[in-house]
C-alpha cells in the first residue's frame, strides 16, 4: 500500500507541473528519498504512466495515463449528455460541460442553442478561471490555498468588467453559499454572459455545468433559468450516485 501511495504522490506532483520535473524536484515535492523516486519512476515509465525527455532531465505524465483518463472522461460525458440535452430544450441556450485542467477550464462537451443568435464555444477550448462562470464554479470546489496557486500569475483583464484582483475573487467565491450559481456578466467577452454550477463529488475530475447566453437573453431571463440549471446539475449528481 505504501508503494501505491508513493506512486500516486509522484503522479500528482507531475500533474501539477505540466512542463515536467527532475527526479530531485519530484523528491522535494513528495518528500520521498531520491533513490525511491528513481525506482518508482522507472516502474511507472515501463508501464507508460510517465515519460522522460532525452533532451531535458524532466519527467512528465505519460500517454498511457492520458488514455485511461480519457476513458474516464468519456464515461462522465456520456452520463451528462442526456441531462444537458434536456436542459438545452428547457432554456434554449448553449450548454457547456467543462473540466478543470491545470489553470484553465476546458470544454469537454457542448449542446448548441437551437436559435441563430447564440453563444458557441468549441470542445477543447480552454477558458480562464477568473472571469468565466465555469471557471469560478471550478474554483469553488477548491480550498483557498489551491485557488491562490492557480491564480498566482497576473490575471488578464479581458473586458472592463473583468475582476482581476485574485484575493477579492477568492474571497467572493469562498463566501458564496454551497448551492448557489456563479455568473459571468460580460467579464470574459463583450455581449456574452453565462451562469454555472459545480458538479460536486465526481472523483475523476472537477466538473462544472454552464449555460451560455447573449447579454440580451441574460437580461431577459427569469430566476427559473438558474433553477433549471441547478435541477440539471442535481440530476447528474444523482445519476452518478452522489
Amino acid at each position: 500500500m505504501r508503494l501505491i501511495s508513493r506512486a500516486a504522490a509522484i503522479l500528482r506532483a507531475l500533474a501539477d507541473h505540466g512542463d515536467g520535473l527532475s527526479l530531485g524536484k519530484i523528491a522535494t515535492e513528495t518528500g520521498l528519498v531520491r533513490a525511491t523516486v528513481q525506482r518508482i519512476v522507472g516502474a511507472l515509465e515501463a508501464e507508460g504512466f510517465v515519460t522522460t525527455n532525452p533532451l531535458t532531465p524532466g519527467v512528465s505524465l505519460g500517454a498511457e495515463l492520458a488514455r485511461i483518463a480519457g476513458s474516464v472522461h468519456r464515461d462522465v460525458i456520456s452520463m451528462c449528455r442526456p441531462h444537458m440535452k434536456i436542459l438545452n430544450k428547457r432554456v434554449n441556450d448553449t450548454i457547456d460541460l467543462t473540466i478543470l485542467q491545470g489553470s484553465t477550464a476546458v470544454v469537454v462537451e457542448q449542446v448548441h442553442a437551437p436559435h441563430t443568435l447564440k453563444v458557441v464555444t468549441h470542445v477543447g477550448t480552454p477558458l480562464p478561471l477568473h472571469c468565466t462562470a465555469s471557471g469560478k464554479a471550478h474554483l469553488s470546489q477548491l480550498s483557498a490555498e489551491q485557488c491562490k496557486a492557480l491564480l498566482a500569475t497576473p490575471l488578464r483583464r479581458h473586458t472592463s468588467r473583468t475582476l482581476f484582483d485574485a484575493n477579492a475573487l477568492i474571497a467572493g467565491i469562498q463566501a458564496t453559499p454551497e448551492d448557489c450559481i456563479f455568473q459571468d456578466v460580460e467579464e470574459y467577452s463583450e455581449g456574452v454572459c453565462a451562469i454555472a454550477a459545480p458538479i460536486r463529488g465526481i472523483l475523476t475530475g472537477n466538473y462544472a455545468l454552464s449555460i451560455l447566453q447573449t447579454r440580451q437573453r441574460y437580461d431577459a431571463q427569469s430566476g427559473d433559468t438558474e433553477k433549471m440549471l441547478l435541477e440539471c446539475r442535481d440530476a447528474i449528481e444523482r445519476a452518478a450516485g452522489l
